[in-house]
């Protein structure tokens, strides 16, 4: 999808509109959270949020992007910080969403979210976006799991291969689960194997459709997964 919308450029196609659409809908979340740690407050943020987007949308601004923003996080941040520096005063001097239309994001849920973050005073902004951004990407490929095993039937293995998919338990820390759920320990491995590789393929897959070139995919994820455990300095 992104690589389609970079290609398309300054071409006003609904096609490439709509790509664009469903990526922000996607991936709003960490620049509500980027505006949160820019000091403003939950409806403050959600305005600037929304403006952002409909402007974004209703603009040729992707006509600008370049080789290096090839990647969908690093053209949303590097815009949204311009449309903070240059936009935003003005832009509250108008309607909300200055007549454009206004995309129906779960702000309602959007705050307490934002507190459940995990703490990070030392890391940067651009840290805590790209961290948010990672773990948007693991809840959502996480959740269409669950709704597959559940679809299947296999709704309790889930809870209990997704409590064991990061790191790597030995074969006897495995034992246990697996009698609980009546399996052997060689057939609960190899769920958990299984698991594993599903859920790599559903983040790459999501990763794909944000870069430009499908050669980036595994840096960019390397990069967002590293994210994840990214440590506050000092």
């Amino acid at each position: 999808q992104w690589s389609m919308v970079l290609r398309a450029g300054s071409d006003t196609s609904s096609q490439a509109g709509l790509a664009l659409e469903g990526l922000c809908r996607r991936y709003w979340f960490p620049l509500y959270a980027y505006v949160r740690r820019q000091g403003r407050a939950h409806h403050e943020a959600e305005d600037c949020t929304q403006e952002f987007l409909a402007r974004l949308l209703a603009s040729a601004g992707v006509a600008a992007a370049r080789p290096e923003r090839g990647r969908f996080r690093t053209f949303l941040l590097t815009a949204l910080r311009n449309f903070l520096t240059n936009e935003w005063h003005r832009a509250r001097a108008e309607k909300r969403g200055g007549g454009f239309p206004l995309l129906p994001l779960e702000f309602e849920d959007a705050d307490q979210t934002f507190s459940r973050e995990p703490a990070d005073p030392g890391l940067t902004p651009e840290q805590a976006f790209d961290r948010s951004w990672a773990l948007g990407l693991i809840e959502r490929a996480l959740a269409g799991l669950r709704a597959e095993y559940e679809k299947s039937g296999r709704g309790t293995l889930f809870v209990v291969l997704a409590s064991l998919v990061w790191g790597n338990p030995g074969a006897e820390s495995l034992a246990e689960p697996a009698a609980r759920l009546g399996m052997t320990t060689h057939a609960f491995t190899v769920a958990l194997h299984r698991l594993r590789q599903r859920l790599g393929q559903r983040l790459r897959a999501d990763v794909a459709e944000t870069v430009a070139d499908g050669a980036e995919v595994d840096g960019e994820l390397r990069h967002l997964i590293a994210a994840v455990s990214a440590r506050p300095h000092g």
